[in-house]
Formats: structure tokens, C-alpha cells, sequence
């Protein structure tokens, strides 16, 4: 297993290089994908301050706290979507209808690898290191406590949270096998789990359970967010490993049950 791991870090350093060399040629393009990443979080920050003109605070969170938050959901976002959607799993639904899986079907690695992790987007960088940006100008701004104790703790939760993000998009991407031209599958997986933008507080009840267990957006961006302004619960720990290596493994076990459903093209 560890001999495998490495020879697909390998595979995918190599990616990366094909496709720096690729955005290389295209300077304006990516110039331009990045003026769009940053004009979106630009206008979703707009209307952040416009909702603190008329509230104090949303689910116990100040603007500053918010501020935070937004700024770590921009770095998730960012990473989500460059490594895994933006140019590979958008693009399941077009292969399977036109059978281009096929090709990947006959690469000698992991095909969900091939699928969801081919190639990177770049523009997702600069976009990443201005939430880090932000979520430093509203930590630093609302004059919070910085504990380096607590950086190791969040960036565990936080990654915890992306290989969950990355598998329930698989999972719910893979159901094109089943439906014919389901473009919007991608779509509809990215719209989820952007709702860890939000404060874990404001789900409650019955809601509260299923965003912490079946679908745990709360570990992807607020529980990080928490971490690092000074609110750490020990049991985030342990309960994020468990449901990252949960989520990983179904996600791998459903993949390959709906390759079983493909059908080349040339049959």
C-alpha cells in the first residue's frame, strides 16, 4: 500500500508540472480565472459587511469571527474546487457519455485517482492566499488571543474536512453512471458542501446531528475556524479522522461499484 501511495504522489507531481506548463501558455487566460476567483469572494465579503450593518452578530459570531471564517472557507473552497472539480470531476458526466473513460480504464492506476485528481487548477492559488489574508486581517483585527498550540489541531481538522469534502463530491459525482448526461451532478455535490461556509451554530436539532455525521460540513470550515480562534472541543479530534477515513473508503467502495454500471463505448 505504501509502495502504491508513493508511485501515485509521483504520478501526480508530475500532473502538476504538465499542467503549469499548460496554464504557461495561456497567460491571459489564467490572469483572467483568477480575476474572476477573487471578484467572487470579493462580492461574497460585500455582502457579509452588509448583513453586519444590520446585525450584531449571526449565531453567536461576531464580524470579526466571521471574518475569520470566510477567509478559512476561501482556502477550502479553493482547494476543493482547483484539485478535484474545477478541471476532473466536472468533466465525469461528458466522459461517460462519450466514453472517454475508457482511456483511463486502461491506465495502470487508480482509476478515482485518474478521474478526480488528473489536473490541477491554478487559479485557485492567489484566490487560496487571499482568504488566508482575510482570515489573518480578521484575527489580527478583532484582537483575538493567537495560541501556535492551537494551528496543528486546526490544520488537522481542516484537512480531515477536505478528504471528506473530496469524497462525498465523488460519491455524488458517480451517480452519472446511472443517469444519462447528469451534468449537474457536479454542480449540485459543490453547492452542498459550500454550505460549511456557515457557522456550525446555526444548525440545531436534527439538523445540527446530520451536518456533524452524514454530511459533516461542520468539520470542513467552521470547526477549523473555531480551532483557531481559541474554541477547541478534544472529541473534534478523534471524530474527524474517523469520519475522514469512513468517508474515503465509501467513497472508493461506491466508485467502484459504479464502474460496474459503465458501459464502453465500444460495447
Amino acid at each position: 500500500m505504501a509502495t502504491s501511495v508513493v508511485r501515485h504522489l509521483k504520478v501526480y507531481w508530475k500532473l502538476v508540472r504538465f499542467a503549469v506548463s499548460l496554464e504557461l501558455e495561456y497567460r491571459f487566460a489564467y490572469i483572467l480565472e483568477v480575476f474572476v476567483e477573487l471578484a467572487f469572494f470579493a462580492v461574497t465579503l460585500m455582502g457579509l459587511r452588509v448583513l453586519f450593518w444590520n446585525v450584531s452578530e449571526v449565531a453567536g459570531w461576531d464580524y470579526y469571527e466571521l471574518m475569520v471564517l470566510s477567509g478559512v472557507n476561501m482556502v477550502f473552497s479553493e482547494l476543493l474546487l482547483g484539485t478535484s472539480f474545477i478541471f476532473n470531476l466536472r468533466s465525469l458526466p461528458y466522459k461517460i457519455v462519450r466514453g472517454d473513460l475508457d482511456i483511463i480504464l486502461t491506465k495502470p492506476i487508480n482509476s478515482q485517482f485518474a478521474v478526480s485528481l488528473w489536473r490541477p487548477y491554478f487559479a485557485m492559488v492567489p484566490s487560496a492566499l487571499a482568504g488566508a489574508f482575510i482570515a489573518y486581517l480578521g484575527f489580527s483585527k478583532g484582537g483575538f488571543s493567537f495560541h501556535l498550540a492551537n494551528v496543528p489541531a486546526s490544520l488537522l481538522i481542516f484537512g480531515c474536512g477536505l478528504i471528506m469534502a473530496y469524497s462525498i463530491g465523488v460519491i455524488v459525482t458517480s451517480l452519472a453512471f446511472w443517469f444519462t448526461n447528469a451534468t449537474p451532478l457536479p454542480m449540485l455535490a459543490q453547492q452542498v458542501l459550500f454550505m460549511s461556509k456557515n457557522p456550525a451554530a446555526v444548525f440545531t436539532g436534527a439538523w445540527r446531528m446530520i451536518f456533524m455525521t452524514i454530511l459533516p460540513i461542520a468539520f470542513m470550515v467552521s470547526f477549523p475556524s473555531s480551532v483557531l480562534l481559541g474554541d477547541l472541543q478534544l472529541w473534534w479530534l478523534p471524530a474527524s479522522l474517523v469520519l475522514a477515513v469512513v468517508f474515503l473508503k465509501s467513497s472508493n467502495l461506491f466508485w467502484n461499484f459504479a464502474l460496474k454500471k459503465y458501459s464502453s463505448a465500444s460495447s
